[in-house]
């Protein structure tokens, strides 16, 4: 269910993604009613499980359990299982999300990859939230690709194409696609993961109807691409009078990577850096800007120079979450 198709040394938007992720989980460790330690964490494992060493790595979490319905992807699970505290099951998510009964504080990535299912996958958020109680924490990835929900054909102008493709959005949502929010011009590579973004709030936001005492609070928005773009959404449930104790005590508001009010995804998007590169970078950080740094590179990482500037500020931005990958001998 997850992407399991491209190699993860080949995904590092991706795992900046995820070390942002483990970031914030430590934020919401400070917090004094939740300990991550004790949580359940529930995600789509993929072949290799790697989600699932990093989580158990950092916290030392001791039940997990990753959700899977392709058969060789399942078998792969269990041949490769880094610890015995992961419970491996072969099932489609939307039967585990119906038959799941939350008993334990709750950590759970719904990370899907298929457009096809758009609305399925925002009906099985929906009902995940509605199984979950305050401080449980939930995450959830989907296809932020324009090009896959309605591709653009020869002859076609951008206004064409941007009505198709949010009619085609409206037609396959229908009621949980919010009209009055999304417009026709964010329906272009750049802005889609913020159209999809507002789907998601729209979706959360009808989930809690009728639970005035608690509420979705989202904590950060990503989009990125290592072959097709994704957005990615991480919220937590939380009683309506603890959320500003929840703030003082998280500082995830103060977090320069947060997004608690469903503002626009921020882009990831990193230059593929050799090391020679990323050390002499790493080596003028924090207290140097972009700028300075690539003229003193003296080449662009892309040939337009503002998109090459661009991509230098993301690696900036994220250059503590971002993963070293070389080959080694085992």
């Amino acid at each position: 269910m997850s992407g399991a198709s491209i190699p993860y040394h080949l995904r590092p938007n991706k795992a900046i993604d995820r070390y942002a992720f483990l970031e914030l989980l430590s934020k919401i460790d400070k917090y004094s009613d939740c300990d991550v330690f004790h949580y359940k964490y529930i995600g789509f494992g993929g072949h290799s499980l790697e989600d699932f060493k990093y989580i158990h790595s950092r916290f030392g979490i001791g039940n997990m359990i990753s959700i899977e319905e392709d058969t060789e992807v399942y078998n792969r699970q269990k041949f490769n299982q880094p610890h015995n505290c992961i419970d491996c099951i072969q099932q489609s998510s939307d039967d585990f999300i119906n038959e799941f009964q939350r008993t334990d504080p709750t950590i759970i990535w719904l990370d899907y990859v298929r457009p096809s299912d758009l609305r399925k996958q925002i009906e099985e958020f929906q009902a995940t939230i509605n199984k979950l109680e305050p401080l449980d924490i939930i995450k959830i990835t989907v296809n932020s690709h324009p090009a896959s929900y309605v591709a653009s054909h020869k002859g076609m102008n951008s206004f064409e194409l941007q009505a198709s493709r949010i009619n085609k959005l409206n037609t396959m949502l229908g009621d949980i696609f919010p009209l009055a929010d999304v417009t026709a011009n964010m329906m272009t590579e750049k802005r889609f993961p913020e159209a999809l973004c507002l789907v998601l709030k729209y979706a959360a936001n009808l989930a809690m109807v009728g639970k005035s005492d608690i509420y979705f609070q989202p904590l950060s928005a990503f989009s990125y691409a290592d072959g097709q773009q994704m957005l990615t959404v991480t919220g937590i449930l939380l009683e309506s009078a603890k959320n500003q104790e929840f703030l003082n005590q998280t500082n995830i508001d103060k977090w320069e990577l947060s997004n608690i009010d469903w503002k626009e995804p921020r882009r990831i998007n990193v230059p593929d850096l050799t090391i020679k590169e990323r050390l002499h970078i790493d080596s003028r950080l924090p207290n140097s800007k972009a700028k300075e740094i690539q003229d003193e590179l003296g080449f662009l990482f892309n040939s337009k120079e503002n998109i090459s500037l661009e991509m230098l500020e993301t690696y900036i931005l994220f250059y503590r979450q971002s993963p070293y990958f070389s080959r080694i001998l085992v």
